[in-house]
């Protein structure tokens, strides 16, 4: 899936386990990339190698992801949680939408 954010194209990949887990929890898959546009400007500051952890609490989603390059950015998971999602890693980046 191709998105704009900062400006230039992004591509957002799903992991098979993301794929299974919007499946499995029955979330709505546009929720996902209008949560990543929502946190553009917190994404913006990440650096290739960082992990995110994007809280929706009004959507009660949590999506995990990893920027892999400054134009690709690919979902691990996503929880059908979000104000009660704990992250697993301390070195995650939390970002909280309400």
């Amino acid at each position: 899936m191709l998105i704009e954010l900062w400006g230039c194209d992004v591509w957002i990949v799903f992991s098979g386990h993301a794929f299974d887990r919007v499946d499995d929890r029955d979330i709505v898959m546009e929720l996902i990339p209008n949560d990543i546009k929502s946190a553009e400007d917190e994404l913006g500051n990440l650096k290739v190698g960082d992990k995110f952890v994007i809280k929706d609490t009004f959507s009660n989603i949590t999506v995990v992801g990893i920027i892999k390059k400054s134009d690709l950015i690919k979902i691990i998971t996503i929880v059908d949680k979000g104000k009660d999602f704990i992250a697993k890693n301390v070195s995650d980046i939390i970002i909280e939408l309400s």
